[in-house]
Formats: structure tokens, C-alpha cells, sequence
């Protein structure tokens, strides 16, 4: 009788130890569809972009602090619901974001190759949320890695610089460039005198990166900053 009572006694605690299972395995596949969501969700804030061609240049402001229209405004990301955007070396500005005080915007989408997507965002520069940038999506870890400055503009005590950039030759599952177009420009301390900069520089994607090399400055004239005369 008393090894009867053994045997049933192991046979519930075996029945006890898979329900177990199954429900941590449950839990497991329920976590898993959740994140892939999460992913969804967040890259779903970017609308599918074709860059080809396309002329990025930073927004502007009217008199009355009002942002003009552009195709570069973008959709608020929450970021107190996503951690996509917790990396504060590329984010510099995520802790007033959660504030309030400041936002991110998710602009366009475009594939890159099979291991990354292209997200175009825009958020905080210097004074404003000019700073116009690609940053790249890891499909594999989802997660963002930096990528390039295309577009900003400032200007404060005589001087002012304005960035623009241009995608070039894009193709899925290929290199492609983009142009970026720098000018500069500053009083001296008597604000008498000016002087002017002007850099242009190619970045071609490949193997995962980004390599840089600078234009002769012939070629700027194929490439006019929205901004200047």
C-alpha cells in the first residue's frame, strides 16, 4: 500500500513538472511574438521611402516659430514605449525627449541590403530639431547603428553653416552613395569682413560601413543647397 501511495505521488509531481513546461514554454513563444510586435510597431512609424535621387535639406522655421512644411517634418516616436532609441551616443538628446522637452521623428524607410534597413530621422541639434540623419537598422540584432549626418543648418554670432546631402545610385543588395554638401559661412570680429568654406564629400555604403572620400569642388555645381543663392 505505502509504495502505492509512492508511485502516484511521483506520478503527479511528473504531471506538475511538465504542465510546467508547457506553460513556461507558452510564456516563452507569447514573449517572443510580443518583441517581434515591438519591432513591427516601431519600424511601422517610418513610411517606405524610395531614396533614389532624393535631395535631403534641414527644415526651417517661419517668423513666428512655426515649422514650414517639408517632406522632412516626420511622426513624434514615443520613446518612453520603445527602447529602439535608448543609445545616448546617438540620441544625445533622449533624456528631455522623456521629458517632453524634446522629440525624435521617424521620417522614411528604405532597404539596404538583407542585414540592414535605412531609417531617416530627424532630432535636436544645436537650438532646434534640425539635425537631419540616416541611421541604419540592424535586422539581425533589431537594434539602431549610427549612421550619417545628411542635413542640418545653424547659426549664431556671425557665423552660419548649412548641410545637405543627395542619395546616389541606389540599389537593393548593392553599394549606393550619398553626396553631402557642406557650406559655411562667419563674420570676422568686427563683423566687417566675411569668409566662406565649402566642402563636398561622397560616402559609399559597403560590407556595412560607410567610406568617406572628398569631391573636387567643380562638382559642387551639381549640387545647390536649397538655401543659398
Amino acid at each position: 500500500m505505502r509504495n502505492l501511495q509512492i508511485l502516484i505521488l511521483l506520478v503527479t509531481l511528473t504531471s506538475c513538472n511538465k504542465k510546467n513546461q508547457v506553460s513556461q514554454s507558452l510564456i516563452s513563444k507569447t514573449d517572443s511574438v510580443k518583441l517581434v510586435g515591438d519591432v513591427s510597431e516601431f519600424l511601422d512609424l517610418f513610411k517606405t521611402i524610395n531614396p533614389n535621387g532624393l535631395h535631403i535639406y534641414p527644415p526651417s522655421w517661419d517668423s513666428n516659430g512655426n515649422l514650414n512644411k517639408t517632406p522632412f517634418e516626420g511622426t513624434p516616436i514615443n520613446v518612453n514605449k520603445f527602447s529602439f532609441v535608448e543609445n545616448k551616443e546617438i540620441f544625445l538628446n533622449i533624456q528631455a525627449c522623456k521629458e517632453g522637452n524634446s522629440h525624435i521623428y521617424s521620417i522614411g524607410k528604405f532597404e539596404i541590403n538583407d542585414e540592414y534597413l535605412g531609417l531617416i530621422v530627424r532630432q535636436q541639434s544645436q537650438y532646434n530639431e534640425s539635425l537631419l540623419q540616416l541611421l541604419l537598422w540592424d535586422k539581425k540584432q533589431n537594434k539602431i547603428v549610427k549612421g550619417l549626418d545628411l542635413a542640418d543648418s545653424f547659426g549664431d554670432e556671425g557665423w552660419y553653416f548649412d548641410t545637405e546631402s543627395w542619395i546616389r545610385e541606389y540599389k537593393v543588395n548593392s553599394t549606393f552613395k550619398i553626396i553631402t554638401r557642406r557650406k559655411d559661412s562667419e563674420f570676422d570680429e568686427d563683423f566687417k569682413n566675411r569668409t566662406y568654406s565649402d566642402t563636398l564629400k561622397t560616402n559609399v555604403f559597403a560590407n556595412g560601413k560607410f567610406l568617406e572620400s572628398l569631391n573636387e569642388l567643380r562638382d559642387t555645381v551639381n549640387f545647390k543647397l536649397k538655401e543659398w543663392k
